[in-house]
Formats: structure tokens, C-alpha cells, sequence
């Protein structure tokens, strides 16, 4: 919540953006820039300690995963919001690789592509895939990956994971109503061509030669219903009685 210069409260939502892993990397390399290059004065100690807290504290309050594997896939390191999103603690996920967690349906493509991915440093990527809570539901994640095997610091493959789950429940949403509304409009005939239609009782021939009610014979070739009521100019000759009135 913060002050409008009109004098009214507003609520403000901020949440990091998907450049957070990003500015990570940027901060450790900084560090690392800013330790090499005043090592023996006294003070760059006191900066970067400060530095490193504040970037600590980024880190283990933001609603992404945060992850570093080894190239053979295991997890050196975690954020907090792992277990906020996955429901594991990160003592037991350090050491592992987490792949037994991974749909069945999505593991090969993810380890596939993990495989070539760590083959090429400095490389970027991304890939959507479903993740087994703690509690057995599944969770969508939507994972961005950094191939920083070569960078003297990190060593690693750096990972930021985002939980989807809310909008890939909202596309399903979208996906069924636009299929319910294709089915409907399929179901929809167009009446077209010439109608052999009765001068007397308006009765309809159709396909088969037989003679039907319009009523009948529209309702099976349409999603239509009929109200039946009576018009005034009937009313005057079934009903001259009513008319006067």
C-alpha cells in the first residue's frame, strides 16, 4: 500500500519478474567483479557482505524456485520456495535430482532436453512440465534454464521454476468453452433450398416424401422451440366475440 500524490491509498502488487533469475546471475557476477578487484581494501569486505545478504534475502522470499544442479542433474542448491511450492524441505532435495517427481507423461522430454542442454555452456532455455507435490497433486511449472557449467562462480546449471498452475487451469477453462461452443455451432442446421409446403395446413414434406407439421419439421433441423400463441387478425375470425371486447 502506498500514498497517491491525490491524497487516497492505493494497493500496489509487486512480484519479481521472469528477468529475476537474471539479475541473480548479474548480482553474483558483480560480487565476484567487486572481490577481485579490491581485494585488500579493507571496506569491499563490508560491501559485499551487505550485498550478499540483501541478494540472500531476494532469493529466500520469492515466490520462484530457485535451483543449481550439477551437470549430472543433482541439486546443489534451493530456494526456500520450494517447499512453499512443492511442499519439500530443501534438506531433502539437496543431493538429488528431483526427476522421480516429474510426470510421467513429461519426464522423458524434460530429460531429454536437460541432456543436450548441458552440453552447451552459456546456453537459455525454457519448457513447461508437471511436478508432484508433496501432499500428491500435481503442480505446473514453468522452468527457465541457464547453463552456467563455465562461470567461475556458480558452476552450475542455474534454474528458475514458476508456478502455473492457476493459468493453465484458466487456459483449460478457455479451451472447454470454446470447444462446448464449436460443438453448438455444429449442431446448428441452415435451412436452405426450396420447402414443399402445404397452401392449406402449412405442412412440410420432407426427405422421405412424408408430410409434417413446420413446427416438426424445423425442430429436428434446428435448435429451435416453438411457443404457440394466436395472432389478433385470428382472433377476429375464430374468435369475433373476444375481438369485440
Amino acid at each position: 500500500m502506498y500514498g497517491c500524490t491525490c491524497g487516497q491509498l492505493r494497493f500496489l502488487h509487486v512480484r519479481l519478474g521472469p528477468n529475476f533469475a537474471e539479475a541473480f546471475i548479474e548480482t553474483i557476477q558483480a560480487q565476484a567483479c567487486q572481490i577481485a578487484s579490491e581485494k585488500g581494501n579493507p571496506m569491499s569486505e563490508a560491501k559485499f557482505h551487505l550485498s550478499d545478504a540483501m541478494s540472500r534475502l531476494v532469493v529466500e522470499h520469492t515466490e520462484d524456485i530457485l535451483t543449481i544442479r550439477d551437470a549430472d542433474g543433482r541439486i546443489r542448491y534451493t530456494s526456500p520456495s520450494f517447499q512453499r511450492v512443492l511442499g519439500y524441505k530443501q534438506e531433502e532435495m539437496i543431493g538429488e535430482t528431483g526427476f522421480d517427481l516429474i510426470h510421467p507423461e513429461d519426464r522423458a522430454g524434460v530429460l531429454e532436453a536437460l541432456d543436450e542442454f548441458v552440453k552447451a555452456p552459456g546456453a537459455r532455455d525454457s519448457i513447461q512440465y508437471r511436478a508432484r507435490h508433496a501432499n500428491g497433486s500435481w503442480v505446473s511449472l514453468e522452468v527457465v534454464a541457464y547453463n552456467l557449467l563455465d562461470h567461475p562462480v556458480i558452476q552450475g546449471v542455474l534454474i528458475s521454476g514458476r508456478d502455473i498452475s492457476n493459468r493453465k487451469r484458466d487456459e483449460a477453462v478457455k479451451d472447454q468453452l470454446i470447444w462446448e461452443l464449436q460443438q453448438a455451432l455444429a449442431g446448428v442446421n441452415t435451412l436452405t433450398g426450396v420447402l414443399p409446403i402445404c397452401a392449406s395446413c402449412k405442412k412440410i414434406q420432407n426427405e422421405d416424401g412424408n408430410w409434417q407439421q413446420i413446427e416438426l419439421y424445423i425442430r429436428e433441423r434446428a435448435q429451435v422451440e416453438f411457443s404457440h400463441g394466436i395472432c389478433p387478425e385470428c382472433t377476429q375470425l375464430w374468435f369475433p366475440e373476444q375481438g369485440e371486447q
